[in-house]
């Protein structure tokens, strides 16, 4: 993902334009409770100067008491139409930010799961959280009282002008100050701004590394470095927070002397006006209470200025997230074959990573529907890298993956992930129970349906043992369950699913070798009439399959049925008979699985 831009052109009008014009009308409503507002802020002091010039002047009671009882309804009429804003732009803002945060989710979770291996996970959830969290503030109170008080200044200046145009323009020589400095700050609060966007990202990383390893950390006694080193993670975000923060004190401060600046004018130009005869004491009154509230809207725009850099650095990262372009992207006009079968053709198939490293190299291989195969040989042949390939996480760079004859890039993606279940040698599970857990393969599955592939699975004991059944908390990311429950929960919300084609990539690896043979001769009973495709290290275990690909260097450089390979005395007779060695050593029982 490409580092955001802090000055880059167009991001609040294409924020504007798609996510706030399908408010339009509650927008028009807050504008105009916003306009009605301002200009019931900005009578009372004119009733204020006809209290003063009419009702006392002349000695008029009668003036006093409907002037006073006038001011007194415009508090009421202000007071109310301020809730109703309050409410209605705070629901505008929620809907909003909601749709953004919406769209993000939606968004990231269509990117391949190797796009979240290339980015810091910590930093993709802050721009979901604490970025849209400021665009939320923004849309919800920074916009509209930016509105406001534009309005509120704008109102104020007319009618300082219409009141006494040369006080007017003698005041207003305080304040191209105040404007220079405003101008000058704005390109280092944007700058500033996207900082502590990134440091908070750097902040929410750390913490998601360190507390899902928290294991590794007390394991190797990193529990104090780690807490300094959350000091030195944090101190940017102080930093940028500070800097931003002692930005807006100076802008307010100015704003302070500015705005003193001009009131002293006020007593000292009106002052003699009155003295003079040319200007009543009314008018004096209305005007200086006029001129003291242009402190707060000043004050408030100074302060939003800030607050408006800040969210635009954050709308840029949101934007950024956004514009990153998923890898793996749904063909239009995509069908799926009328009949899955689950046959599996690759036909010189090459992937390249990024930076020049070799995946795959010119792969070809053909497995008929309900076929057990294997992919085996050293670490980093490609094994997982073509597993990845079957149900489009990835794309290959060269040739083509047919399942069922259909190039899986004419396949829409939904079908294909319904016909091919890959499950990996990390067991992926969410903080809930075992029901919820398995029911992310078949929601509407009943419990007997779950009970009966968690016996498949070799779970049925385990589940016998638990108090609470189904309903069992597994924990986050499943740590309450060992690792060889884990990935048998993952073999039987594979075979819930019930896919045309498995793929098991290193699906049982947590598994000692006598119980690998059991549970796979399970499962692979229960997927009988199913494509198989087993990925694994722990070649006895593979011995009666129908035929074994070795792959090494990115290449299938043998393939056979198990005595076929073991006679031509290659590289699987060499990992094979090691293997076999060292099980052996260990006491492991005699190979095969079925």
């Amino acid at each position: 993902m490409k580092r955001s831009d802090p000055h880059r052109r167009g991001l609040f009008r294409r924020f504007l334009g798609t996510f706030v014009r399908p408010y339009l009308g509650l927008q028009a409503e807050i504008g105009l409770c916003v306009v009605i507002g301002v200009a019931l802020a900005l009578v009372d002091p004119l009733i204020l100067r006809a209290i003063i010039d009419r009702a006392l002047g002349d000695g008029d009671r009668q003036a006093l008491w409907t002037f006073s009882t006038l001011l007194l309804a415009v508090l009421v009429f202000r007071f109310a139409f301020r809730l109703l804003s309050v409410w209605l732009y705070s629901y505008s803002g929620l809907r909003i930010l909601f749709d953004v945060r919406a769209r993000l989710f939606e968004h990231v979770s269509r990117m391949s799961p190797f796009f979240f291996r290339g980015e810091r996970f910590g930093d993709i959830l802050a721009r979901l959280t604490s970025d849209v969290e400021v665009l939320q503030r923004a849309a919800a109170h920074t916009v509209v009282n930016a509105a406001s008080d534009l309005l509120t200044v704008s109102g104020i200046v007319v009618l300082l002008l219409w009141l006494d145009p040369i006080l007017t323009g003698a005041m207003a020589l305080a304040y191209p100050l105040l404007l220079l400095w405003i101008v000058r700050v704005n390109r280092r609060l944007r700058a500033e701004g996207t900082r502590a966007r990134e440091a908070y990202g750097g902040l929410y990383s750390f913490l998601q590394e360190r507390l899902t390893g928290m294991r590794l950390v007390q394991e190797f006694l990193r529990e104090r470095a780690e807490a300094r080193r959350h000091v030195r993670v944090s101190r940017p975000v102080i930093e940028s927070n500070l800097t931003l923060s002692m930005i807006g004190a100076w802008q307010v401060a100015l704003s302070d002397v500015v705005n003193t600046g001009a009131f002293v004018v006020v007593f000292l130009v009106g002052g003699s006006r009155v003295l003079a005869g040319t200007l009543s004491v009314g008018s004096l009154v209305a005007y200086y209470t006029f001129a003291t509230r242009l402190l707060r809207p000043i004050s408030g725009l100074i302060e939003i200025n800030v607050d408006l850099q800040v969210a635009r650095a954050a709308l840029g990262r949101v934007f950024d997230l956004l514009d990153t372009p998923a890898e793996v992207r749904e063909k239009a006009g995509a069908r799926a074959p009328a009949r899955v079968r689950g046959a599996l053709d690759l036909r010189e198939v090459g992937l390249t990573w990024p930076g020049g490293a070799p995946a795959l190299d010119g792969v070809s291989l053909e497995i008929e529907p309900g076929r057990i195969v294997a992919l085996v040989g050293p670490s980093g042949g490609g094994k997982s890298t073509l597993a990845a390939l079957l149900p489009r996480y990835l794309d290959a760079g060269r040739g083509s993956v047919r399942v069922d004859g259909v190039d899986v890039r004419d396949w829409p993606l939904r079908n294909l992930r319904l016909a091919v279940g890959l499950i990996p040698q990390e067991t992926q599970l969410f903080h809930d129970t075992l029901a919820a857990n398995l029911r992310m393969a078949a929601p509407r599955a009943a419990d007997p349906a779950l009970r009966e592939v968690l016996e498949a699975a070799g779970l049925g004991e385990f589940l016998a043992s638990l108090p609470e059944g189904l309903g069992t908390l597994v924990g986050e990311q499943g740590l309450r369950l060992s690792g060889g429950e884990r990935q048998r929960l993952a073999l039987a919300r594979a075979l819930l699913k019930d896919p045309a084609i498995h793929v098991l990539d290193e699906a049982t690896s947590a598994l000692d070798p006598g119980t690998e043979r059991v549970v796979l001769g399970r499962f692979l009973e229960r997927a009988r009439g199913r494509t198989v495709v087993l990925i694994a290290h722990r070649l006895t275990s593979l011995v009666d399959v129908d035929r074994i690909y070795v792959l090494s260097g990115g290449r299938i450089v043998e393939e056979g049925t198990h005595p076929q390979l073991h006679a031509a005395g290659g590289l699987y007779r060499r990992l094979y008979d090691d293997q076999l060695r060292e099980s052996r050593k260990e006491g492991g029982g005699a190979p095969g699985l079925l």
